[in-house]
């Protein structure tokens, strides 16, 4: 099933609002809150953003290339600029549309990993839901691991979230309850953002993008 999503402009030069919601050095995932649609920012390097905080940025000159497992993605000009915040009922009523519906696969697909040739862009790469139940979160040898339930599943994912990974790496647990996220993070997780990553040896992983607090 597709899902009806809202498309944000694409013309070089025009300013794009965005509320943050996953953020790295390179890149971040939001929300333009001009359309309600999803972005996969790409700018120039620039401290990682906290969730939840606005900023603008104005899209790149040139024809971009998008890949079709981030058909949300933007090229920014500059590093986004941060202008305010936004919580409670105000970022609510951006988050509250994009929820994943619970009658939906997971970004479209059953599976943790899809083979990147059979993607054609045509579906969102980016995935925001409540969890039935966790998150809890365990060390492996390749990374922290993210379970939850979802849709009546238990679904473990690699958790693509650098801040909460460095923190919880910093406490020297190998498993974390919802509780032990509570302490670490400083928060329990509300929300989580689940994204495609990369291709990888041929295929696109769904990792968790961020653990998110309550707005």
């Amino acid at each position: 099933m597709r899902l009806a999503v809202p498309c944000r402009t694409t013309v070089p030069g025009a300013e794009l609002r965005l509320l943050v919601l996953a953020s790295s050095r390179r890149g971040l995932i939001g929300v333009d809150l001009d359309s309600g649609a999803f972005v996969r920012a790409h700018h120039p390097d620039r401290d990682a953003l906290a969730p939840f905080e606005v900023v603008t940025g104005r899209i790149a000159d040139g024809e971009p290339f998008v890949s079709p497992h981030e058909p949300e993605a933007a090229d920014l000009a500059d590093a986004p600029q941060r202008v305010g915040r936004l919580t409670g009922r105000r970022a609510e009523r951006y988050l509250r549309p994009l929820l994943h519906p619970s009658g939906n696969h997971l970004l479209g697909f059953p599976t943790p990993t899809v083979p990147y040739w059979t993607l054609e862009g045509d579906r969102p790469s980016v995935a925001l839901l409540q969890p039935d139940a966790g998150p809890a979160v365990k060390r492996t040898p390749a990374g922290f691991l993210c379970r939850f339930a979802w849709r009546g599943a238990d679904h473990d994912l690699p958790l693509d979230d650098a801040v909460a990974a460095q923190r919880l790496e910093r406490s020297g647990a190998t498993r974390f309850t919802s509780g032990d996220l509570c302490r670490w993070l400083g928060f329990r997780p509300h929300l989580m953002l689940v994204a495609f990553s990369p291709p990888h040896h041929g295929n696109c992983y769904k990792v968790v993008a961020a653990l998110l607090p309550r707005p």
